[in-house]
């Protein structure tokens, strides 16, 4: 199992500290989110020389665009860019239930992945809460309904710790539900709790009130191969580079002796 850091922690900073970070805290590799760089001309050179820092593992398509058919031309973009990279794995989330995503939704019901060179792995969404209202605002929100649907188009599920965290289910029986090891090769691992009511989630791991080392134990007794990427908001990790590494090297440490 290869553990990597999402460049989402540190969005906020140019794409070349999350690799600096990531390299000298000991991460495997790096999960990209493209959000704000698919559509830039030379984004493959400059990605390819980040490579020589500390690997890409995986990439994650965009999901902050402007328009229903933008998500699928950058879900696209983002296929084309692992396997010009060698890039094995694209992690992307499914269409928003409302009327403004059509285009992606028209897309993505005739859309099947045959490819073998990369896998494809459609996220587990979380639960939002507003109020006294909880509801998941993206199309096959129910665990079964999302199994169902990567086993039938040919992809992977990447689950989320955090997100499984907003539905108030346990980590082992949730990951089961959606496959286990025949469909998860893609875990985002992070923290999640309540507070005053507001859900937190992306919370640094042993911050929050998951039982995410108990998962880990799981995972590895079970032979898991895929990746796991750490993925926290950049709220909770402190502001100085060397503290941030520190950090990282005591979260490393502790999963890989768990």
């Amino acid at each position: 199992m290869k553990i990597l850091l999402s460049s989402g922690s540190l969005y906020k900073d140019p794409l070349e500290k999350c690799f600096y970070v990531a390299q000298q805290a000991g991460f495997d590799g790096v999960e990209v989110v493209l959000n704000d760089f698919y559509f830039l001309s030379d984004i493959d050179e400059r990605l390819a020389e980040l490579s020589k820092i500390l690997s890409i593992i995986a990439f994650h398509a965009p999901f902050m665009v402007e328009s229903s058919g933008e998500r699928v031309k950058s879900l696209l973009r983002s296929i084309e860019l692992a396997l010009e990279l060698g890039v094995k794995r694209v992690v992307f989330h499914p269409p928003l239930r409302f009327l403004f995503d059509f285009s992606y939704k028209k897309w993505f019901k005739k859309f099947h992945w045959h490819g073998d060179e990369i896998e494809l792995c459609l996220e587990f969404m979380p639960i939002m809460k507003f109020g006294f209202l909880k509801f998941c605002p993206h199309a096959f929100s129910k665990l079964e309904e999302l199994k169902d649907v990567a086993s039938d188009k040919g992809l992977k599920i990447a689950f989320d710790t955090t997100h499984c965290g907003t539905r108030g289910l346990a980590l082992v029986e949730a990951f089961e539900r959606l496959g286990g090891l025949d469909l998860v090769s893609h875990v985002h691992f992070s923290d999640f709790r309540v507070e005053k009511g507001i859900f937190q989630e992306h919370v640094f791991p042993g911050e929050g009130m998951l039982d995410l080392f108990e998962f880990v134990k799981y995972l590895k007794s079970k032979g898991y191969k895929g990746a796991l990427t750490v993925e926290v908001s950049p709220r909770f990790l402190p502001e100085k580079d060397i503290e941030r590494i520190n950090k990282f090297k005591a979260l490393l440490e502790r999963l890989r002796g768990v």
